[in-house]
């Protein structure tokens, strides 16, 4: 089957849609509703136009980094970014110091973060009584424990957000051409989404959650991908399930795609992988002491739901996400829909495009990153309470597959030229 005569301007113009819809658009009140639907749409055309992309088992060279034209526009870039961010931050800082009374996430992580570090392992997932009364922490491992970095190091725990950003933008940068036509418009949605999360008051990511980190992992995972590397696959696959795990109904169709392909050292890697990292994170460090409030949690999401929309119905009219088309006394159906969706559709749509594959040749080396793509648009539309904050890890994995897609059309215009 041939490449889609249009697939670029079709892949940009979703993505850019798709970055409105999660930022300055969120401004216009009367367009809310639209735009939930808008960047549903978004995120599927992009999954889709993925998948024409293929992976790129490439990896960076020192010479990479020389101060040699196009990398002096890179290394410009890199350091005006980077002053953003810390100038930004330091205002962020001043102004919204860490408090549980307006954001309970930060705090609740500080404290696994100090007894972690104090050696009271046992006792991390302990209820912490200075919060609220007595608040229990859910937090996986992979999710809190990067924090403990700056803490060790007496430093606001946020500069984590800060650095794991700043890695990301670096990546997108040193991995595209900043001269070349394709990489224009994808930088100036890069930096739109950049400014927003830095700069706007009303994304709230940086001073007042943990995402950040969650970002960078989803982000390794769209690396690992293209890279077709088994065990960074797994170490990232492991580390996005240990911090949020709206891939789990993917999983088992990556693990069909090895499966088809006879991939069985890969395989075996990533589920070694994922075996070791349950083993160092969880299993030795906490024993089975948190699995069981982790395994409860689920069920305690409808509960929650209905006291964020008796107590702030604004999460809801305000933000993305489509719990507002079911309102408050549908919050049990969207649930369901939410754990049948998420579970269903990942390997229902693998086991289709391989079967398209069959017959008609569509391409299917990049069927795991499109997958990946369409599970965290579904949940992310569906979740039972939509903050808007979670919807911006499924804007970072579009960003980073689109940078490979950049990368792959500028390498066909430099073999044609």
């Amino acid at each position: 089957m041939t490449t889609p005569k249009y697939l670029w301007p079709i892949l940009i113009t979703a993505f850019l849609l798709e970055t409105l819809c999660v930022t300055y658009g969120l401004y216009i009140p009367s367009l809310v509703g639209y735009l939930s639907i808008l960047h549903t749409a978004s995120g599927l055309v992009v999954a889709w136009a993925l998948l024409w992309t293929k992976p790129s088992p490439t990896h960076f060279k020192l010479k990479n980094f020389s101060f040699a034209a196009p990398n002096r526009y890179r290394w410009l870039l890199t350091a005006m970014v980077a002053v953003m961010m810390i100038q930004q931050f330091a205002r962020w800082k001043e102004e919204i110091p860490l408090d549980f009374h307006d954001s309970d996430m930060l705090p609740i992580i500080q404290k696994m973060c100090s007894r972690f570090l104090s050696g009271e392992r046992q006792h991390v997932y302990d209820i912490i009584p200075e919060i609220w009364g007595g608040m229990q922490p859910i937090y996986l491992p992979a999710m809190w424990m990067p924090f403990a970095i700056p803490i060790w190091l007496h430093l606001d725990m946020r500069w984590m957000t800060v650095l794991m950003f700043f890695l990301v933008f670096c990546f997108f940068i040193w991995k595209i051409d900043p001269v070349k036509k394709h990489a224009s418009t994808a930088m100036g949605a890069t930096f739109l989404l950049l400014w927003w999360l830095f700069a706007d008051s009303k994304a709230g990511l940086v001073p007042y959650t943990e995402e950040g980190v969650v970002i960078f992992f989803y982000v390794l995972l769209v690396m690992a991908l293209h890279r077709q590397n088994a065990w960074l696959t797994g170490l990232a696959i492991s580390m996005c399930v240990l911090s949020r795990y709206a891939l789990i109904g993917w999983i088992p169709a990556y693990l069909l795609f090895l499966v088809y392909r006879k991939q069985y050292k890969d395989l075996g890697k990533v589920i070694a992988v994922g075996a070791a990292c349950f083993l160092l994170l969880v299993l030795l460090p906490f024993g089975w002491t948190m699995i069981r409030p982790i395994l409860e949690l689920p069920s305690k999401y409808i509960e929650f739901a209905k006291r964020v929309w008796h107590d702030s119905p604004h999460v809801f009219s305000q933000g993305l996400g489509w719990a507002k088309f079911f309102g408050a006394q549908r919050i049990e159906k969207m649930h369901y829909l939410l754990m049948v969706l998420s579970l269903v559709v990942p390997t229902t749509g693998m086991i289709i495009g391989l079967e398209l594959h069959k017959r008609y040749s569509i391409p299917m080396q990049n069927l795991p990153l499109v997958l990946l793509k369409v599970t965290m648009v579904i949940f992310y539309s569906f979740i039972d309470v939509p903050y808007l904050y979670l919807f911006y890890t499924s804007s970072y994995v579009s960003l980073i597959a689109i940078t490979y897609f950049i990368m792959q059309e500028d390498e066909k215009v430099m073999a044609i030229s």
